[in-house]
């Protein structure tokens, strides 16, 4: 198909990729002044009514799940030679394909990626549908004001669970379609999708997909130093006994973030591992050392963590948080400061893994709250602040920020807790952080501090 001037109003740009059954172009909404993707029912498959009826359907459960997790449907249209295309979200970081292609990725990294892929899977289950073609070239990336979003695509094979008895024909992609998938009236459930999702976690762990079932060899094996649980949880996702496999999206997704949290998980892969050949790859290994260098110095005292600027224009602040706890990205939220003496919320910034039940006695949430208050806030008198017992209270002088730093090293069962409130001398204005993490942590505390700005 040669490049058209427009669909309706979106001017084409230039073309994304194509695929058996649409091409997907990139397009300008001038109207918007944004740029979003177009998907295009390929010419030899207009008049087949089947083939059009299952576009559509795609474009129905995109629009109507609405999630965070999943490329978004903003409208769809009919050209004049009967072709339906929908006009989605335009993912401008490639793919997940892309980075692997690159070469290999952090362990921390691999891991965001794949909760967030999870979390799509999940909102497709909890709306009974069935992907069933869950593969690394269907994941898409996004840039947002937290990094780097996921979002899963490409739904024309998607199912209702309700439908997904005694399927007539195979559907999906070798290397990560579930051995059930492959046989005709295979009875298929959301268990499938956990095996596609273990066959990507394998990939995105070692390089390369899994052989064919029974896969018997462990990445672990294949990238030494993997945390034993992680082996487990995709030699069992991968299983041919669906039984063996966990529940769903939602079981096989937490148990990851489970194995992400652990303070011990292992920060980067050894050189010796990472460049096999270093004689054919001395240029890359020097360019990676540098770019590690750089990396040290962003996140000193924070292994296994990753850091990621967020910001609050509001207040020109800026803050660097943990990846892992930015899953929910709040500006403007009002938060009790536990810190504070006065009775009024303050609004501020909220990167969390569950921004509803941050405030809450018993929340399992981990990230950072941040704001701006003036200096006579009145900041002190903690109490016994939000985990009904006295904080250790110390000073903290880095050279730019000086200040008061609250820690509770256990906060009723649910990980730690600290508060801070520190300014910069002969700058107005006070900063006032809360912090709370799965373990205690406070060279983590002062590094989220370090990488504090107001300007």
């Amino acid at each position: 198909m040669s490049q058209p001037e427009a669909f309706g109003r979106y001017r084409v740009i230039r073309r994304l990729g194509s695929g058996s059954f649409a091409t997907v172009w990139l397009a300008q909404d001038d109207l918007l002044n944004y740029p979003v993707a177009i998907k295009v029912l390929a010419e030899n498959w207009a008049h087949q009514m089947d083939i059009q009826y299952r576009f559509l359907e795609e474009a129905r459960i995109l629009r109507q799940t609405d999630s965070t997790w999943l490329v978004a449907v903003h409208d769809v249209d009919v050209l004049p030679d009967g072709r339906p295309y929908m006009v989605m979200t335009y993912a401008d970081q490639g793919s997940v394909a892309d980075l692997v292609q690159r070469g290999q990725l952090p362990l921390d990294e691999v891991l965001r990626l794949l909760t967030e892929i999870g979390q799509g899977i999940t909102v497709l289950h909890n709306h009974g549908t069935i992907h069933r073609d869950i593969k690394p070239s269907n994941v898409l990336l996004q840039s947002s004001p937290v990094g780097q979003r996921v979002l899963v695509a490409d739904l024309g094979f998607a199912k209702s669970i309700d439908e997904a008895s005694g399927f007539t024909a195979a559907a999906g992609t070798p290397g990560y379609m579930s051995p059930e998938q492959s046989i005709p009236g295979g009875d298929l459930d959301v268990r499938s999708d956990v095996y596609s999702l273990g066959a990507v976690a394998y990939e995105l762990i070692t390089g390369r997909p899994p052989s064919r079932p029974p896969v018997r060899i462990p990445p672990g094996r294949i990238r030494p130093g993997l945390p034993p649980a992680l082996d487990e949880l995709i030699l069992s996702a991968l299983s041919v006994d669906r039984e063996s496999r966990p529940a769903d999206a939602k079981t096989f997704t937490d148990r990851v973030r489970t194995i992400r949290m652990a303070p011990d998980l292992p920060q980067a892969v050894p050189w010796w591992q990472r460049y096999r050949m270093p004689w054919q790859r001395t240029a890359a290994l020097l360019v990676s050392l540098a770019v590690l260098t750089g990396t040290v110095t962003a996140s000193a005292g924070s292994p296994g963590l990753s850091l990621t600027t967020v910001r609050y224009a509001t207040q020109q602040l800026r803050v660097q948080v943990p990846l892992v706890w930015a899953r929910e990205f709040h500006t403007g939220r009002e938060v009790y400061p536990a810190a504070g003496t006065g009775s009024e919320p303050e609004p501020g910034l909220l990167v969390a893994t569950d921004a509803d039940g941050w405030s809450s006695d018993d929340t399992r949430s981990y990230g950072v709250y941040a704001t701006v208050v003036p200096d006579d806030r009145g900041l002190g008198g903690t109490g016994t602040g939000p985990c009904g017992s006295a904080p250790r209270e110390r000073e903290l002088d880095t050279g730019v920020w000086r200040g008061t730093v609250w820690e509770w090293p256990e906060c009723a069962g649910n990980g730690s807790f600290s508060s801070a409130a520190v300014h910069q001398p002969g700058v107005p204005g006070t900063v006032y952080l809360e912090v709370r993490q799965p373990g205690y942590r406070p060279d983590l505390v002062d590094e989220i501090i370090n990488g504090t700005s107001v300007n």
